[in-house]
């Protein structure tokens, strides 16, 4: 076995016929800039973000408040515990009948094989 930083002195085989590999060429755009960029993307990213929530706080700040409270419930390990497990069982038996059929009768319209509700053919 070689230790690190010693090379072999009889080539493989898969060195033997393989081109020596040159380094790729520097791109003109510099780091500095390319991380300028970024930076300016991620806060632009930020400010619609924030924009949008402030927005959406206004207009329906309890409906805000279910989402944050929900977030914050699943990102802290919540549905892990006994009691997110119960929460997830219930939610799934109150709404997930109602956004299945939805879901199948969407696709159904789609496809042209059920009437849309409200078109008299």
């Amino acid at each position: 076995m070689l230790e690190p930083g010693t090379q072999s002195t009889s080539p493989s085989k898969s060195q033997s016929h393989a081109a020596p590999k040159q380094a790729a060429p520097a791109p003109d755009v510099s780091l500095t800039a390319t991380a300028d960029q970024a930076l300016q993307s991620v806060g632009a990213l930020y400010t619609a973000v924030d924009n949008t929530l402030q927005r959406q706080m206004h207009q329906n700040p309890y409906a805000t408040l279910g989402a944050a409270a929900g977030l914050g419930f699943v990102l802290g390990g919540g549905l892990a515990s006994p009691v997110g497990q119960v929460l997830l069982r219930m939610s799934m038996r109150a709404f997930g009948p109602p956004v299945f059929n939805a879901l199948v009768q969407n696709a159904l319209e789609r496809a042209n094989l059920v009437p849309k509700p409200g078109n008299a053919e």
